[in-house]
């Protein structure tokens, strides 16, 4: 269910010290709404649209603030073999589930990446 993994280097990420903007413009740029954080190939937090939105809403110079700032570093992980029924309530918190396994970060699953999956399972 992972669209992209991070090892194969199709998974959109940021780094601590890039800009708020910077995370804004890869979102946008790719479709995405949420993007892990990594440094030295290592998970350090996700940041999403609310993150952004919530540091900059009163003052758009925050734009040029590093995530690392407004990242999130309260991760929600999944085992690459979880089911479908322990993302749930992962989704439920409004949140992103973080693929790893004893090699490190794999991909993230987002509710739509489980949409498709499921879409695709009935065609």
């Amino acid at each position: 269910m992972i669209a992209r993994r991070y090892a194969e280097g199709s998974a959109i990420t940021v780094r601590p010290e890039d800009t708020l903007i910077q995370a804004y413009r890869r979102m946008k740029i790719d479709d995405v709404s949420q993007v892990p954080v990594m440094e030295d190939d290592k998970l350090t937090g996700i940041i999403d649209e609310s993150d952004i939105l919530l540091a900059v809403h009163a003052d758009a110079a925050k734009f040029n603030a590093p995530v690392r700032e407004h990242m999130v570093t309260t991760l929600d992980t999944v085992p690459v073999d979880a089911d479908i029924d322990d993302l749930l309530p992962i989704f439920a918190k409004d949140r992103v589930a973080i693929v790893e396994d004893d090699t490190g970060f794999i991909g993230l699953i987002t509710r739509i990446d489980v949409l498709n999956y499921l879409r695709q399972r009935v065609q």
